[in-house]
């Protein structure tokens, strides 16, 4: 069952529900004054945000490595 994270957009109430509790809460009030976000979709952003960092990370560092070594040949050749 998918859950659900309820967003008042006038006052920034926020609320977690199931697809059921959902579905009658919409019955009740308009879409117009709430923002409906799939929690999965959320969790699943956050993952691939934290990948996306360290892989941005492990390259810089990578990079460094590659830099400080071709700068220390080249010192070697010169001296």
């Amino acid at each position: 069952m998918k859950n659900f994270k309820i967003t008042n957009l006038k006052s920034k109430v926020v609320q977690f529900m199931n697809e059921s509790e959902t579905k009658q809460f919409f019955t009740k009030n308009s879409l117009g004054n709430y923002k409906r976000e799939d929690l999965q979709a959320i969790r699943n952003k956050k993952i691939e945000n934290i990948a996306f960092s360290i892989f941005t990370m492990a390259a810089f560092s990578i990079l460094l490595l590659l830099m400080c070594g071709t700068l220390g040949f080249i010192d070697s050749l010169i001296f």
